[in-house]
């Protein structure tokens, strides 16, 4: 796969573990609620924060946000968004030596947030799930580098956060969009870790909302070329009742459409055909399952889905990597 390099990377990809544990000391004075809640808000240096909670946390959290400086290079800001302030500068001349005065400011966030993103991937749970905002001033690096940390086949998606800030700028091209990068800490749980993940703007009436795609399986055109398919008792459908008869068809009917790849409409039309898939038996539905086998005739949707379907004896099918096992 691609990797990320930098200068410094040989010195911070290992740093995580060098990190040495320290207590976290709970100040009396600027504590409320419940001390027994187990909610902590830690003030200092978050490499060695997170390197301090680990032991209580580690591969136990659920979610993980993070909203790290997006280095746009403006030092005049809330923060030095420029990694120039005095103490990434000593923490960067400590950890990687001489050749950080060659460092690039691209390089010294690398450097700088390697280790500290080892540090969260260690803290989520199996079924956890990592999101990460940033903007276009690092995405494509911090995309790579993430990649490398949680493995590419662990990457979720990439959202979208519309902004509104900043419209009122001189800017050739106005942007008002951010990133978050959502990373799953085992793919294999992806399905238990998030729900229907969804645009709030999207419209009421959208399909999107609906959560589960209903789908027809049946697809005519030159790319799902028609084929029998054997449908067995206990297959499910869609209404509770039905009692068909067999389409009477010509022979020439099948001929012509496996000649075209496609059953057209005119085809139907010329040769009688009432819809689609065509009936080669009876289909005889009663509480909503076949009551014995019928092939059927058409397009599909997706044939090695549907076989893979019949072969699990009409059970749902997990595949691949997805599969919890």
């Amino acid at each position: 796969m691609p990797t990320l390099n930098w200068i410094g990377k040989d010195a911070v990809e290992h740093h995580h573990a060098e990190v040495p544990y320290r207590l976290v000391h709970c100040d009396g004075d600027l504590s409320a609620g419940d001390p027994d809640a187990g909610n902590l808000l830690v003030q200092g240096d978050n490499l060695e924060a997170l390197k301090a909670l680990m032991p209580y946390y580690g591969g136990q959290v659920k979610c993980i946000y993070i909203d790290p400086p997006y280095n746009t290079g403006n030092e005049g800001w809330v923060y030095n968004d420029n990694v120039a302030s005095p103490e990434i500068k000593a923490w960067l001349g400590k950890v990687v030596g001489k050749e950080a005065d060659d460092l690039s400011r691209h390089d010294k966030w690398l450097c700088m947030m390697y280790p500290r993103i080892r540090l969260l991937r260690e803290f989520l749970a199996n079924d956890g799930v990592f999101f990460a905002s940033c903007d276009e001033n690092e995405f494509h690096s911090f995309r790579l580098l993430l990649d490398s940390i949680f493995k590419p086949h662990s990457y979720a998606t990439t959202l979208v956060w519309n902004t509104e800030g900043n419209t009122d700028n001189q800017f050739q091209f106005k942007v008002n969009h951010e990133y978050i990068l959502v990373y799953f800490a085992d793919q294999r749980y992806k399905k238990y870790a998030v729900g229907n993940v969804i645009d709030p703007n999207t419209p009421e009436d959208s399909n999107l909302r609906a959560g589960f795609a209903d789908n027809n399986i049946t697809k005519n055109g030159v790319k799902n070329p028609p084929s029998i398919v054997s449908f067995p008792a206990g297959f499910p459908a869609s209404v509770d009742q039905l009692s068909l008869s067999t389409e009477q068809v010509d022979r020439a009917f099948f001929e012509r459409t496996k000649a075209d790849v496609l059953i057209s409409k005119s085809i139907q039309a010329e040769y009688g055909i009432s819809q689609i898939p065509v009936r080669l038996d009876d289909m005889e539905i009663v509480d909503g399952r076949l009551t014995k086998p019928c092939r059927l005739y058409s397009g599909w949707a997706n044939a090695r889905k549907l076989a893979a379907f019949l072969e699990n004896g009409c059970q749902p099918v997990q595949e691949g990597e997805d599969e919890i096992t």
